[in-house]
């Protein structure tokens, strides 16, 4: 999971005009299954993207493809399955 927040300054023109980029991007990602939900929090200028990889370095790859990613301050968090659902 990566947790990405809009960078101090970062007006909304200018996400706007990295939105058609983004979504294209986004959509070769999630073709290739590395990309999965993508939620935004506009009001707390917040982000959440689920990235499927094996390594931290290959999800750093898929986040630093994305064109939003030069407005991000973004952490990224392993996650494993719940205890218990066989995964």
């Amino acid at each position: 999971m990566v947790v990405a927040t809009f960078k101090d300054g970062v007006t909304p023109e200018v996400i706007r005009e990295l939105i058609p980029a983004e979504q294209a991007q986004a959509k070769i990602l999630e073709d290739k299954g590395l990309l999965g939900a993508i939620k935004v929090a506009m009001p707390r200028r917040t982000v959440f993207l689920e990235v499927f990889s094996e390594t931290e370095q290959e999800a750093l790859e898929v986040i630093e493809s994305l064109p939003l990613v030069k407005v991000w301050d973004y952490e990224i968090f392993q996650t494993t399955p719940p205890a218990g659902s066989g995964v």
